[in-house]
């Protein structure tokens, strides 16, 4: 029999008096000090947002999955943490999976990262399992996609919108927290595209009574662990407490660990952009391009996401199937190619079908020469964090295509590019020469 028996909330005590009546006596009621030390570190969002490379105006996906086989990333189908780089614009979100420590352990952290490699590639964060990255990521998070571990309980206790990438009914205790939230929160559609179901949980469940009910069910004594496990702990040892209060500890800022590989060339991605005409060209308002970009290499299908998107690729990519279907080409500044250089090069000749090769220059902008003979320019004038030379390659490729203005020489033109719903635009100057 253990000297103590620690309890979250005098609801788990009703029910060890109706499973074991006789380990009452030795139940204390403590709180939850994980779920105290994420509250605490909700004040410092802006410093772990921070540390874990978010641009301001991005968002952060936490995808947490617990470990076996009806785990969201063991269970039958679970396609989660793909689906959620290849559904979300990648200028806009990023994508952290936090995957517990037995699965780590498990399988071995080579096998974990070398399962996840194309998607970290890709731009997913996989903190390590001995740090306290997912602490820090739950502070910083704006949506949670979960199971029935425990990450998911605190994420709904935070407040974060969360829906269900999968979830075991019969793991959980009946008429337990985590039953209850695996009843009232969403469940992974396979039909309905990932980004309207999160920003369908941030509308509804922050003024959801049952949700609102259910965070107040997860610790009786909000803010009162470290005290009260502080004399449960001295009172064993039959020492004097210290006199200074007992505190939560705060939650280290994560601190850049084994990055994921980085790669020589550019990732392809396929860019959706629409363009908007200014109200008049002849003054040099170009308009408007909305762009939107998103891994190449995490697609399965032409989704509905992706219609009307064009491939943007390095010509040195050593996967042939992204420079040979490339409608860009972007070559980055180190490679030494001048824009002067392109037309009639061996990189034209080796893809005749690219319909425009974009070299980068100083300040993230480029010169884009089309497959028409065309030469145009893009130079950022306002550019904000989001902003590459990718980017403005694909804003140029959309708007020459749409034809807002006659192309001669000399023309001029200032676009504002979007990053879809990112609420920092930019401005480029296009100049055709």
């Amino acid at each position: 029999m253990p000297a103590a028996i620690v309890l979250s909330h005098d609801e788990q005590l009703r029910r060890l008096a109706d499973g074991c009546p006789e380990a009452v006596p030795r139940a204390v009621v403590a709180g939850d000090p994980c779920l105290d030390q994420l509250r605490a570190g909700l004040s410092f969002r802006a410093a772990y947002r921070r540390a874990l490379g978010l641009l301001p105006g991005q968002r952060l996906v936490v995808v947490s999955s617990t470990w076996g086989r009806d785990s969201v990333l063991g269970a039958p189908g679970a396609d989660v943490l793909r689906r959620a780089l290849a559904e979300l614009p990648a200028d806009e979100f990023r994508v952290l999976a936090a995957v517990h420590p037995n699965a780590w352990y498990g399988h071995g952290a080579w096998q974990i990262q070398h399962w996840l490699a194309p998607l970290t590639e890709s731009g997913m964060l996989l903190p390590a399992p001995e740090t306290e990255t997912w602490k820090a990521a739950l502070c910083a998070a704006d949506f949670l996609v979960g199971d029935h571990g425990s990450l998911t309980l605190y994420g709904t206790a935070l407040g974060i919108p969360c829906v269900l990438g999968a979830f075991n009914d019969s793991a959980v205790a009946p008429g337990s927290p985590m039953d209850r939230l695996g009843r009232l929160l969403p469940r992974l559609s396979r039909a309905v595209p990932l980004l309207p179901q999160l920003l369908h949980a941030a509308r509804t469940q922050p003024d959801d009574p049952e949700l609102a009910a259910l965070r107040q069910g997860v610790s009786s004594a909000p803010g009162e662990s470290a005290r009260r496990l502080r004399r449960l702990f001295y009172t064993w040892l039959k020492l004097p407490e210290p006199a200074h209060p007992a505190a939560t500890r705060a939650i280290p800022v994560p601190s850049p660990g084994p990055a994921a590989p980085r790669l020589p060339h550019l990732p392809a991605t396929l860019v959706t952009a629409t363009t908007t005409a200014g109200e008049d060209a002849g003054s040099g308002d170009g308009g408007t391009v909305l762009v939107q970009r998103f891994p190449a290499s995490a697609q399965r299908t032409q989704s509905r996401h992706l219609a009307g998107a064009h491939l943007a690729a390095d010509p040195d990519d050593p996967d042939p199937r992204w420079p040979r279907s490339a409608d860009v080409l972007l070559v980055p500044a180190e490679r030494g190619l001048l824009p002067d250089e392109v037309s009639g090069s061996a990189l034209t000749r080796r893809f005749p079908g690219c319909g425009a090769v974009a070299v980068e220059e100083s300040g993230h902008g480029c010169t884009a020469l089309f497959d028409d003979g065309t030469r145009l320019r893009a130079r950022w004038a306002e550019r904000p964090a989001w902003a590459s030379f990718a980017v403005a390659a694909s804003a140029a490729y959309a708007w020459v295509r749409s034809g807002p203005i006659p192309l001669r020489p000399g023309a001029h033109a200032r676009v504002s590019v979007r990053a879809g719903d990112h609420p920092m635009a930019g401005l480029v100057e296009f100049t055709v020469r």
